[in-house]
């Protein structure tokens, strides 16, 4: 395996002018498209077929041979060029002429006996070869599939996904995988996603329970801040991230903030954990309409439930077809910036509480029962000492 990426730019080129081709059919209406006459542009007719080649972006209207090349700032008129587009499903596929395949938002594939002459790319979906791939086979965000027999003579190429390759597989150029992480799990990637999420929200279910078990008082104050104050507490964990590391710095610069410099690392990751947490108790209770002062364990485990199930329907919409990709990477994205932004509300918080010192008039007193007889109401606040 080598760690490179391939020698010729012309795989770039292909998928940039894939990405072209989106963005026309972006700017086409949706019943009709664009004419070129001289220069103007008449909303009248079909568009048959859009091609991307080095020459430019070729337009073909229906019921006409010829097709419309724009190249720089001049149009002209040229024959040839391959392309199926599927609108409905929001899948781009490009066949120029024999010369290669790109898809995005879809899987390629190459059955046995087929000889493609040219490069095999796909953007947000798997490349399976079981024939010949004169070029190079390329997987953005997705997984390369090299079935036995199958022969690429080029570079072949996965980032973000994985690189099967069975017994009997020639590769004439070189095997690159470019995963998200460092380490190679011999498991489907859905397994290790699927896995790690509910290891993360057990770890965090328990960690949390031993935290709001030792130190109940402090983490009803920190999500009390979160709460109160949700718009300081942001503001004060992003700008904590640069002066952590300036305090790195002036502690490892003199002999005596050495150790603490050392230290400092591990103390910064446990506050923004506990924040996090803190963080997630407000987001369950909001989920759960729930009092923080009823306890925080259950609203822990609504927002930790529900930030779980956002990444794991991500994690399992990877697997499905062309058109859950973007749902499943929208989920994940969503489920990443939701925990980035509960770790910088939480980190703001517990330091404007004073690492769970303030306010003083929030104090655990246990569950608030209620009384017999007594009128229902909401749910008195906790009592001031």
């Amino acid at each position: 395996m080598s760690a490179s990426w391939p020698s010729e730019p012309y795989v770039l080129r292909r998928v940039l002018a894939a990405l072209v081709a989106v963005a026309c059919l972006a700017t086409l209406p949706a019943s009709s498209s664009a004419r070129v006459r001289g220069g103007a542009i008449d909303s009248v007719g079909s568009v048959r077929r859009i091609s991307v080649s080095e020459h430019g972006v070729i337009i073909e209207r229906a019921g006409s041979a010829d097709t419309s090349d724009w190249s720089g700032d001049r149009w002209s008129n040229r024959r040839g060029g391959r392309i199926r587009t599927h609108v409905h499903t929001g899948v781009l596929e490009i066949d120029d002429g024999g010369t290669g395949i790109v898809r995005i938002w879809s899987d390629a594939h190459v059955p046995p006996g087929k000889v493609v002459d040219g490069d095999v790319v796909a953007v947000f979906g798997n490349v399976t070869v079981e024939g010949a791939v004169s070029g190079n086979v390329v997987a953005v965000l997705g997984s390369v599939h090299l079935k036995p027999g199958a022969k690429v003579e080029g570079d072949c190429v996965s980032i973000g996904g994985v690189l099967d390759q069975a017994p009997g597989v020639t590769i004439n150029g070189e095997s690159v995988q470019l995963g998200f992480s460092p380490f190679t799990w011999g498991l489907p990637g859905i397994s290790v996603l699927l896995f790690a999420i509910v290891a993360g929200w057990l770890v965090s279910m328990f960690v949390g329970w031993i935290f709001v078990l030792l130190f109940p008082t402090g983490m009803l104050r920190v999500a009390t801040v979160v709460e109160r104050r949700p718009a300081a507490s942001f503001f004060l964990g992003l700008l904590s991230v640069p002066g952590f590391f300036v305090a790195v710095v002036l502690l490892c610069i003199t002999v005596i903030g050495i150790p603490l410099g050392i230290l400092l690392p591990m103390v910064y990751v446990v506050i923004g954990y506990l924040g996090q947490l803190a963080a997630t108790c407000v987001l369950g209770a909001r989920l759960s309409r729930r009092s923080l002062v009823n306890g925080l364990m259950s609203p822990l485990f609504v927002g930790t439930l529900f930030v779980a199930i956002l990444l794991g329907t991500g994690a399992a919409l990877m697997g499905g077809s062309s058109i859950a990709r973007p749902a499943s990477l929208f989920l994940l994205l969503s489920g990443l910036l939701l925990l980035l932004g509960l770790g910088t509300l939480g980190t703001g918080a517990f330091l404007l509480s004073r690492f769970g010192t303030r306010p003083r008039e929030m104090v655990w007193h246990g569950h608030v029962t209620p009384v017999p007889g007594a009128m229902p109401g909401p749910i008195p606040p906790p009592i001031t000492t």
